[in-house]
């Protein structure tokens, strides 16, 4: 991996991003990740919003909240937010208020978990059948199914509009319901949402024309896509890069890049193991760079996925594979990461990628056992 020392060209990192998409104060975004800080019932709670007002606080330009069910037949995790009604658009105007005051923009994330929603009463999934590692088995979806979603996407967009959100990102990656159109393993349609890529990708072309119409073109429309689902007989990078150029001429505004799901080989996981500062860095870069050269002029890449050191991020803008870059795992170990950077302690970021902080969610909320102290317990909100 190269990188870049020169100490203008990481400054550029940290400079005001104008542009006429999506203005940021810096080029680092905090991408999205279950904390565990929710109600049982889908509700935001203030340690909810402490945990992502501190990020912001902490110096990322963006927040990208994590995957909020847009209705209770997809939800896959306890303890996750819903938008699935409107009490959630007072929820989202506490943390864009707290999100801008802290000098940040917030991006609601939209999710639908298919067969992978495991807190539902019933799951459905583009043919029908069982996630892998679950034991729970999915209905095949209608047509008439496939519509529900539609406006259930767009009644959770108006609400993050309306709460005051500066966009919303649709999560189609990482095995959620456009992983499972997108996936021949999973969709064995033969009518127009199967077969050919074209028609495994209409369920998510229609669900950001729903999230489009109702949002209106002055707001901020993102998509989180997988490159490459990272399991046999899965969709591979070509169709991946294929989808989201198409789904950029469609008029999303920013499209983040990453890779595989859960059930992928380990080197397509999107949470990979054993990422370190140096070569192991930013795996997914290639796929954006490929996506980046041929994308509109009028949209923005962000790329997510084992982002560790200032000098590795300076050369991926200076190469121009991305244009923004989004942090995860990092900021559950320091929220304040990119004001260390921009203090001059340019250190790599101190998480190690040993997923400790995944297996912490059997305890409460999502933290780096490494970095913190097992005995703060519960923050007090900001």
């Amino acid at each position: 991996m190269k990188e870049i020392n020169d100490r203008e060209k990481i400054i550029k990192l940290f400079m005001p991003f104008e542009n006429d998409v999506f203005p940021l104060r810096n080029r680092f975004v905090r991408a999205a990740a279950w904390l565990g800080a929710c109600s049982t019932e889908g509700r935001a709670t203030p340690l909810f919003q402490s945990r992502l007002v501190e990020t912001a606080a902490g110096g990322a330009a963006a927040v990208i909240t994590e995957a909020a069910y847009v209705s209770p037949d997809g939800r896959a995790l306890g303890r996750q937010w819903g938008l699935d009604s409107d009490a959630a658009t007072a929820e989202v105007r506490r943390l864009s208020d707290a999100v801008h005051a802290a000098g940040s923009k917030l991006i609601v994330q939209l999710s639908h978990a298919g067969a992978a929603a495991s807190y539902a009463a019933a799951a459905y999934s583009p043919s029908g059948g069982m996630f892998p590692g679950s034991d729970k088995d999915s209905l095949a979806m209608t047509q008439e199914d496939i519509r529900k979603v539609c406006s259930a996407f767009a009644d959770a967009a108006e609400r993050a509009k309306a709460g005051g959100a500066d966009g919303v990102e649709i999560h189609a990656a990482h095995g959620c319901l456009f992983t499972q159109f997108m996936s021949p393993l999973f969709n064995k349609r033969n009518d127009e949402y199967g077969g050919a890529l074209e028609n495994r990708m209409r369920a998510m072309r229609e669900v950001y024309a729903a999230v489009r119409r109702a949002a209106g073109d002055g707001f901020s429309v993102w998509l989180k896509l997988s490159m490459t689902e990272g399991a046999p007989g899965g969709y591979g990078p070509d169709e991946g890069i294929e989808a989201a150029l198409a789904m950029l001429s469609c008029g999303v505004n920013v499209l983040e890049v990453s890779s595989g799901a859960a059930y992928s080989d380990p080197q397509h996981v999107p949470a990979v193991v054993g990422v370190s500062a140096g070569d192991s860095e930013a795996p997914f870069a290639g796929y954006a760079a490929a996506v980046k050269s041929k994308a509109p002029k009028s949209s923005l890449i962000l790329l997510t996925g084992g982002l560790r050191s200032l000098p590795v991020i300076a050369a991926l803008l200076e190469e121009g594979t991305a244009d923004l870059f989004g942090i995860c795992r990092p900021f559950i170990a320091e929220p304040d990461l990119i004001n260390r950077w921009a203090e001059d302690d340019a250190r790599p970021s101190a998480c190690i990628s040993c997923n400790a902080c995944f297996r912490t969610a059997e305890e409460g909320v999502v933290d780096c056992p490494i970095m913190r102290s097992r005995q703060e317990g519960e923050w007090d909100p900001l």
